[in-house]
């Protein structure tokens, strides 16, 4: 079993910090809803983001979408061999049935996740698909899931390993991946992990770095 988590994601609410912002101002108008119940978006809201610590990192719900498209339509996904968690930056939990199919169209995934951040799970609580934790640090849900899985970081910093060397053998493992468009982890990721690596000199794409670990571990037969 592979286990995925997106650690540290730029995916929140709107900060009631710019609520007032003309730029969230017209966006909610728009949408026709709260800011307090609507996804910050660099997209949008930018400008008023200038205002927020970290806001060149912030707003970005589409690393997200990417990254569950991604590993939810893998084939190891569909041969039950993937386990997927989305780590917040402030420290929410999104577990993910891997039977989810998610929309693939934004707007939409952005109103389901606005449903899930509203209701706590979706599309019930008797039968959750996605389901969101509150105040659960990155550690703590490590602690809880890992049972023997070696832990590694992927991280440009960490040790360079080839395409296809990720994984040194079949088996059980917990892969961390960086959910933010530039910097590095908030949480206490190396400490976290068994060892940190890289499969490339230069900064990756989120996506770039879920397809080729899912391949990596796909070749390991």
């Amino acid at each position: 079993m592979l286990t995925l988590i997106l650690a540290d994601a730029e995916l929140e609410l709107i900060p009631q910090k710019i609520w007032g912002h003309p730029a969230v101002v017209a966006y909610t108008k728009r949408r026709k809803k709260k800011a307090r119940i609507c996804l910050l978006d660099a997209t949008y809201h930018h400008s008023a983001m200038r205002n927020l610590e970290d806001g060149g990192r912030r707003g970005r719900p589409d690393i997200v979408h990417f990254f569950l498209l991604l590993a939810l339509d893998s084939i190891l996904n569909q041969e039950g061999g993937l386990r997927v968690a989305v780590h917040t930056r402030n420290d929410e939990i999104i577990e993910v049935n891997p039977e989810t199919r998610l929309p693939k169209h934004y707007e939409r995934f952005v109103g389901l996740i606005e449903s899930l951040y509203d209701m706590g799970a979706v599309p019930s609580k008797k039968d959750p698909l996605l389901e969101i934790r509150y105040g659960v640090r990155l550690k703590d849900y490590i602690d809880e899931i890992r049972e023997d899985e070696e832990i590694i970081a992927m991280s440009p910093s960490g040790e360079k390993r080839q395409l296809g060397r990720i994984f040194p053998k079949k088996g059980d493992y917990i892969v961390i991946i960086g959910g933010f468009p530039e910097g590095d982890y908030r949480s206490p990721v190396y400490e976290i992990a068994d060892r940190s690596v890289s499969i490339y000199d230069g900064m990756l794409k989120v996506w770039t770095v879920v397809s080729e670990v899912i391949g990596d571990y796909e070749r390991l037969g």
